[in-house]
């Protein structure tokens, strides 16, 4: 079904359309599960730890550390409602770009003012936004500087910021790596950051990119130190 689907495109009627989205969302959650949990990547252990329950019923604009390609498996195997920004060469790729578009991801060059009609229309609909902070993959698995634009995002759409922390896939494929290796990844969903106590942290996006950069380095110093005692 969905093979025909991106053969021919969409139906013109909006609730069709909406349809045949939320049914190509479930088609990429489960490919990525089935991927990530079920089936496995070879030499990867994977493991997942949320504590609080996410169930990611209300939108928010998800963040997480950057370091592999493997990154946006895990993270689209967590629910189907959501999108990612993505870079240029992603939303144009002949293999894939197709599929990116028809799910509503939009590359981060369009500008956060002329995505913001779109997202918000994303967010009213119950999707999350998943923002890489960095903006792109650490080749050395280090948190690398913030930028603000995931943060100026959820001040305008007024929602959550929802942490993710990823341990590993920049070991199992690094940056520049061609290969798998055979390394533990795990992701630990912290717990959601309300509007008042993002603006409680902070006053100014640019701000409070760096404050969460110095969490995520803590956050990340401590998962590697639990996970590489046992490797």
């Amino acid at each position: 079904m969905y093979c025909i689907l991106i053969a021919k495109g969409f139906p013109d009627d909006g609730e069709g359309k909406e349809k045949e989205r939320e049914g190509l969302h479930r088609m990429l959650c489960f490919f990525a599960r089935l991927v990530t949990l079920w089936h496995g990547i070879p030499g990867v252990k994977f493991s997942l730890s949320n504590p609080r329950g996410e169930d990611f019923s209300r939108p928010a604009i998800i963040i997480s550390n950057h370091q592999s390609h493997l990154d946006l498996m895990t993270v689209l195997m967590l629910t189907p409602k959501l999108v990612c920004l993505t870079k240029d060469w992603v939303w144009r790729n002949p293999l894939y770009g197709y599929i990116i578009r028809r799910a509503e991801f939009y590359p981060v060059t369009e500008g956060t003012e002329a995505l913001m009609p779109k997202l918000q229309s994303l967010v009213d609909r119950g999707y999350s936004i998943v923002v890489y902070p960095e903006g792109t993959r650490s080749p050395d698995c280090t948190v690398k500087r913030f930028r603000q634009g995931a943060f100026y995002l959820a001040q305008q759409l007024h929602i959550d910021i929802l942490p993710i922390v990823l341990y590993g896939t920049g070991k199992a494929l690094p940056k520049k790596g061609k290969y798998l290796r055979k390394w533990p990844v795990r992701m630990e969903i912290d717990e959601r950051i309300s509007p008042e106590a993002m603006l409680a942290l902070s006053a100014t996006p640019k701000e409070q990119a760096s404050k969460m950069r110095e969490y995520y380095k803590r956050r990340y110093a401590e998962l590697s130190n639990r996970i590489e005692q046992d490797v």
